[in-house]
């Protein structure tokens, strides 16, 4: 009997290690997820004068777990954009989130959709809205729980 259960308790252990990673945005819109900024890791730049440049090096610190070095990166990336690339603002965004600095991850999250927004990006910009009302869901949550 306890081999046939076997498959099964993996499968659950699967599932619950998945699903934090991909999130639904509302109970009403259980079916609907997002998908998290994509982190690759790039050769760093040569030298650090653009905002691509900075967001390198914010994606590499971040997928070594530097977050406090990946918000400096990320903070100079946005000022170099001068607060107008959404993809920087996005992977900010789910750095603050990562630092349970929920209202920052909002504001940088509601930015970046309204530049998606401007620039017709409206995959995008129904992908950030959606990791936004997760954030705003996760914060509630903390507040109740605390």
């Amino acid at each position: 009997m306890p081999l046939r259960l076997l498959p099964t308790l993996c499968l659950v252990i699967s599932i619950n290690t998945v699903l934090p990673a991909v999130a639904t945005a509302t109970p009403s819109e259980q079916h609907r997820q997002f998908d998290l900024p994509t982190y690759v890791h790039q050769p760093l730049p040569q030298t650090l004068q653009t905002a691509q440049d900075w967001q390198t090096v914010g994606i590499n610190a971040l997928i070594a777990q530097d977050y406090i070095n990946s918000l400096q990166a990320f903070n100079k990336a946005v000022d170099l954009s001068a607060g107008q690339n959404p993809e920087i603002l996005e992977q900010r965004g789910w750095v603050n989130y990562l630092q349970e600095r929920y209202e920052r991850a909002i504001a940088d999250l509601n930015q970046a959709a309204s530049l998606y927004q401007d620039q017709s990006q409206t995959a995008n910009y129904r992908n950030v809205r959606r990791m936004r009302l997760f954030i705003e869901t996760q914060a509630a949550q903390q507040d109740i729980s605390s």
